[in-house]
């Protein structure tokens, strides 16, 4: 694990170097290259400026050597070489030049018949004789006639001007070197932080026991993502752990509903195999076992029901149900069992109501919840159903609950102790009604006096 750590925080950094390199790299190219076009234009409009100034002093063929002296000191240029020259096709004649130049004359670049009066022309050049620097220079014809051209061409050095240039250009490097140092240092110290914190989470995720205890896996508030997936671990260890104590729990009380009406046929069995039984003795055995069988038949079902339901797949399949049919249906199939009790089963009230759900699932519910009023009815009472727009109710005049038992009657095998002797339900009727009201969104309350009537209120809105 630490070796993927290191791996993983060496590609991060390595990674982001060569981006950040990259991205400052192509900023300093174009920022030096925007000074440099920026300080070659500048020098262009200083050496245009200079030269019209000379254009407007030109008379007769010459200019004067104070003049060109002058251009300098009116526009500040440390070094300005000038000189007028008269071109033809033959020759080229030095007219007069400024002291800059001392014996020394600027060479001619351009062609003569690219030239024309009154327009500028810039061109780079390098002079050995003159200068080891590069120089920028600007033409200009003053006159033009014939085979010949007065022109006036001005030059300024060009590396020496822009030495500053290459400070600036050094010193962005520098200050981004510095700058590249200081992002990777912060960026390694925050990596290496919520790598170590993240290290920690996936330490204490390891030694997580599913045991159905409660664990809690505290925030680092170091970065918003690594506390999002804590509370997605705690989330899913939450559900694990409350998963875990479900199966464990529901797999112990399964474990004795299913041993009751085994141990019941067992005993049964080895008293009618430990000697000869009248015709009367075996059909009374039989009978018990038939009983225990439909017993464990019963809860075999419903085990298997609450353990197989998928809550997204039965959603998927929703349509349009109608309640009073179902509930019609569901009066009329218990009616065998209430006259077994001699229980008066009715239908009181009736209305139109559709909803959204899953027909046989609704029914079973319905079913079941029938079925426990009749179970804990006294013989000879009755069992009153009411359909309402808005609300499915079961009554019925029997045992009745006690309030601090009200709270458990849906969990799966739980049944009231006063109606154990009277009963042989197996406690898993209201656990699944409850399991097909919440996949359909709808809450049931229960009402109950002791010993004398429970109301079952299923909400239809």
């Amino acid at each position: 694990m630490m070796k993927i750590f290191k791996n993983l925080k060496f590609r991060l950094l390595s990674g982001l170097l060569v981006f950040l390199f990259i991205v400052f790299y192509i900023f300093g190219w174009l920022f030096i290259d925007s000074l440099k076009q920026n300080h070659t234009k500048s020098i262009e409009s200083v050496l245009a400026t200079a030269i019209k100034d000379l254009r407007y002093e030109y008379e007769d063929n010459r200019l004067y050597g104070d003049e060109l002296e002058d251009v300098k000191k009116e526009f500040d240029i440390e070094i300005l070489y000038t000189q007028v020259a008269k071109i033809d096709s033959n020759k080229i004649e030095i007219l007069e030049k400024s002291k800059d130049l001392k014996n020394n004359s600027l060479s001619f670049d351009i062609e003569l018949s690219s030239l024309s009066e009154n327009e500028i022309y810039y061109t780079t050049q390098t002079n050995q004789k003159l200068t080891k620097q590069k120089i920028k220079s600007a033409y200009l014809v003053v006159k033009q006639k014939g085979d010949y051209a007065i022109v006036i061409q001005c030059s300024i050095p060009f590396e020496k001007h822009s030495a500053y240039i290459k400070n600036m250009e050094i010193a962005l490097w520098v200050g981004f070197s510095t700058l590249l140092g200081i992002i990777l240092w912060v960026v390694y110290f925050i990596i290496s932080k919520s790598l170590n914190e993240t290290k920690l989470v996936l330490n204490e995720v390891r030694n997580i026991k599913i045991d159905g205890q409660k664990y809690q896996i505290q925030k680092t508030n170091v970065a918003n993502e690594i506390d999002e997936l804590i509370d997605t671990f705690n989330k899913l260890i939450d559900n694990l752990q409350t998963s875990y104590k479900n199966v464990k729990e529901f797999g112990q009380n399964a474990s004795h509903e299913l041993k009751t009406p085994l141990t019941v046929i067992k005993g049964e069995v080895e008293l009618g195999l430990r000697k000869t039984r009248t015709q009367d003795e075996y059909i009374k055995i039989l009978n018990i076992v038939h009983s225990e069988v439909d017993t464990l038949q019963d809860t075999i079902e419903k085990i298997l029901f609450l353990s197989t339901n998928h809550l997204e797949e039965i959603k998927d399949e929703f349509e349009d149900i109608y309640i009073d049919e179902i509930v019609e249906e569901a009066v009329f199939e218990k009616q065998g069992l209430a006259s077994k009790k001699n229980i008066s089963l009715h239908l009181i009230e009736k209305q139109a109501v559709t909803i959204q759900g899953n027909h046989t699932l609704l029914k079973i519910a319905i079913l079941n919840l029938i079925d426990n009023a009749i179970k804990y009815s006294d013989n000879n009472s009755k069992v009153n159903v009411y359909l309402r727009a808005d609300r499915l109710i079961v009554e019925d005049f029997g045992i009745g609950i006690e309030k601090d038992e009200i709270n458990k009657i849906f969990d799966r095998f739980y049944r009231v102790d006063k109606a154990r002797s009277n009963s042989s339900g197996n406690g898993l009727g209201l656990s699944i009604v409850k399991t097909i009201l919440d996949i359909h969104s709808l809450d049931i309350a229960v009402e109950s006096e002791l010993k004398s009537k429970t109301v079952f209120i299923i909400d239809l809105n």
